[in-house]
């Protein structure tokens, strides 16, 4: 746990600030139910008709506080709020709640009935609000443990040992309880981190062929079709170039599948290699044949692509013992532009008869429509 926690601890700092935001909203909105709650009560004291007015004003510094915390909640939402915003509103909502709990030990002469109930209750709210951050929470319920005790020993009793276990026993509780609560909510985080680890890889092995390193075929398929409906609509051309190792099948025979697969390795590095934007694709299509997806580009920009690639094939000088056209590696290649009303299956047989031309035609070199 300890050595994930240390793996991971980009990812917990920012899921653990997500949790305490939603928190500190959760608490916004008990706040505005104990407020209610209060005024509620506080209709009761008209005997003290004059002190409960005095009273009500002090409730405007909490109501503005809420009332500003749950409209930015609403326009902002809660992943534009930075650090500094959140723990500014959470210290102003506590010093809030510490002006009213003085207002209500102000209202009357009397004790105020309900006054430490209420700071206990507010103890509870923050710290399960707070709990994924210690020092936080610590700070957000202190001013209301130390109210409680201090109120205590003050109307009811000087004897200090009750407010003094009081405070003690609710620290003690609370501190416990978050860290069994804490510690199962980081397992929980990194479970969920090492998940959604889990199913990128998956999802890459799901679209990347396991040799070359490249998109595999599925993946060439998929955005095949987008940059299909893409030039459809923006109506900007869309070249493919389907490329085929020349006499591969005697290579495997003469050097051993081995050496075969490193090749097939090169080879999908040097054409990658080759293109220079980043929505240019290159996949494997299957056994020695690889295919590239040229947007935005015409026949003579995938003519120019193509002949990089032939000229960086020449100069890695790859052996092949077994060729009939050069002492190398060499590659022939088949160019089809899209044309409106094109499926993709017609632009890759397009390309496919092209690449039979090239073959036909002696190999180690491109046709084109």
């Amino acid at each position: 746990m300890a050595l994930n926690s240390h793996r991971y601890q980009a990812q917990l700092k920012s899921e653990t600030f997500t949790i305490l935001k939603r928190g500190i909203l959760w608490a916004t909105y008990v706040s505005a139910a104990l407020l209610f709650v209060v005024l509620l009560n506080t209709y009761f004291f008209d005997e003290y008709y004059h002190d409960v007015e005095m009273f009500l004003i002090q409730l405007v510094p909490l109501l503005c506080v809420i009332a500003v915390g749950l409209v930015c909640a609403k326009i902002n939402g809660l992943f534009r709020v930075n650090a500094k915003q959140i723990y500014s509103y959470l210290a102003l909502l506590v010093l809030s709640w510490s002006f009213v709990l003085y207002g209500l030990t102000q209202l009357s002469s009397q004790n105020m009935p309900g006054v430490e109930s209420l700071s206990d209750v507010l103890v509870l709210v923050f710290a399960l609000a707070l709990f994924p951050n210690r020092n936080v929470m610590i700070l957000g319920i202190l001013p209301f443990l130390l109210f409680s005790a201090l109120y205590h020993s003050m109307q009811y009793s000087q004897v200090l040992i009750y407010p003094l276990t009081k405070f003690m026993c609710f620290l003690g509780i609370i501190m416990s309880g978050q860290k069994i609560i804490s510690g199962w909510f980081f397992k929980a985080v990194v479970r969920n981190i090492e998940k959604k680890k889990l199913l990128r890889q998956f999802k890459r092995l799901a679209l990347i062929d396991g040799l070359t390193n490249i998109s595999n075929r599925r993946h060439f398929d998929e955005v095949l079709l987008q940059e299909i409906k893409s030039s459809a609509r923006n109506e900007q051309p869309l070249a493919v170039i389907l490329l085929d190792i020349d006499y591969f099948k005697l290579l495997n025979d003469s050097l051993g599948h081995q050496v075969g697969d490193g090749y097939l390795i090169q080879v999908a590095e040097i054409v990658n290699s080759a293109l220079e934007r980043p929505r240019d694709l290159v996949a494997r299509y299957g056994g020695e044949e690889f295919v590239v997806i040229l947007p935005n580009t015409d026949i003579d920009g995938a003519r120019s692509v193509a002949g990089k690639i032939q000229r960086m094939l020449a100069d890695a000088e790859l052996v092949h013992p077994s060729s009939g056209v050069s002492r190398y590696i060499t590659a022939s290649q088949g160019i089809a532009l899209w044309h409106k009303g094109m499926q993709s299956s017609d632009l890759l047989e397009r390309a496919d008869s092209m690449l039979y031309k090239a073959k036909s035609s002696g190999r180690n070199q491109y046709f084109s429509e």
